[in-house]
């Protein structure tokens, strides 16, 4: 193939670059990934495509570079910030050709190549290695702590029970024993399930009847907090195949969350129907009226280990989106100060 016809037709952008640093020629992938036309390219200093921070170093590397020109292959490139002509940035990796005494001069052949979506496989691949050791961990920790809090929880029920004569003081200690005793059951269950290899049990779910089960767990518990619920259930929903058992967990978690969102009291609102915007697609929104959630934090509630809440272990909200993501759907939130906030699952009406 010959030379011109292989730089327009390359699947990685070829931006051609003189002694000066100015762009002689770039082919049709550039303009695709950078968002300029080859002409608004031409002639320009290469540094229009990095941000403003690098623009004074990365004219230094090409002095330096033309001073002593090596050839740089894709696997050894450079990595840096490209930034498009919307002002967007994102990270890219660069190799180098040199090619001297052409017609036009001593030029350098930089071939660029977004790798958003390989760092973002290098970050999951990450995660999942720390998902492995905590699992390791967490199987260590339920083996050795588990009974210990079931001997504590159940001897502090049976006292609860009696009718001993217990001072109110005392008997309040009791409770805060047995409340403390029942979190350190949940965080220990929290961490076992990141060890675990579910195997989902698919089958016919009704959302709607997801929402009843849920309810007949948690709602008397709900109520008691003070917390009115109301639901808004569309009983045209067509069923979807599911495993009903993590779905289920994953709203227990979200009505779970609303209610410690709200200590003083206020109220749920459970809906389910037909995504408007998207064919095909239900959705299951569980809505609080509590303090909301800051701005700030909104990106980082999914992370693992992350929380927003005192005492809190960070892996409900993780393993609840892990859980929807199993199910080719999506778990989103929307939050208002002052307003309260939303959770939605998304999930397609064919979910497997």
């Amino acid at each position: 193939m010959p030379y011109e016809e292989y730089f327009k037709v390359s699947s990685e952008s070829l931006i051609i670059v003189d002694r000066s640093g100015h762009i002689v020629e770039a082919n049709r992938k550039t303009e695709e990934l950078f968002g300029y036309s080859i002409d608004e390219l031409i002639g320009q200093p290469v540094e229009m495509l990095l941000p403003d921070k690098l623009h004074v170093a990365h004219r230094k590397h090409v002095q330096d570079f033309f001073a002593a020109p090596r050839t740089r292959a894709m696997g050894l490139g450079l990595s840096l910030v490209g930034r498009r002509k919307d002002g967007s940035e994102f990270p890219v990796e660069v190799s180098l050709a040199f090619a001297r005494g052409t017609p036009r001069g001593d030029l350098v052949v930089a071939a660029v190549t977004d790798i958003t979506q390989r760092l973002a496989l290098e970050v999951e691949a990450r995660r999942a290695e720390t998902i492995t050791s905590l699992g390791a961990i967490a199987a260590g920790i339920a083996h050795d702590l588990n009974n210990p809090l079931q001997v504590i929880r159940s001897r502090a029920e049976l006292l609860l029970e009696s009718d001993t004569g217990f001072s109110d003081e005392t008997r309040e200690d009791i409770e805060a024993i047995h409340r403390q005793a029942q979190r350190a059951g949940k965080i220990v269950e929290e961490f076992l399930e990141l060890s675990r290899q579910r195997v989902k049990t698919l089958g016919p779910l009704n959302l709607n009847q997801l929402v009843e089960r849920a309810l007949l767990l948690v709602g008397d518990q709900i109520r008691k907090a003070g917390i009115s619920i109301e639901t808004q259930l569309d009983e045209r929903l067509p069923a979807i195949v599911g495993d009903s058992t993590a779905l289920e967990r994953v709203l227990i978690n979200l009505l779970s969350n609303a209610r410690d969102a709200m200590p003083q009291g206020g109220s749920v609102t459970i809906s389910s129907g037909a995504l408007s915007e998207r064919e095909g697609w239900l959705h299951l929104s569980v809505t609080d009226t509590g303090p909301g959630i800051e701005a700030e934090k909104l990106p980082k509630i999914f992370d693992l280990l992350y929380t927003t809440k005192t005492g809190g272990t960070g892996l409900g909200l993780w393993l609840s989106r892990r859980i929807l993501q199993e199910h080719n759907g999506k778990l989103e939130v929307a939050s208002e100060i002052g307003t309260g906030s939303k959770f939605t699952m998304r999930l397609p009406a064919t979910a497997s």
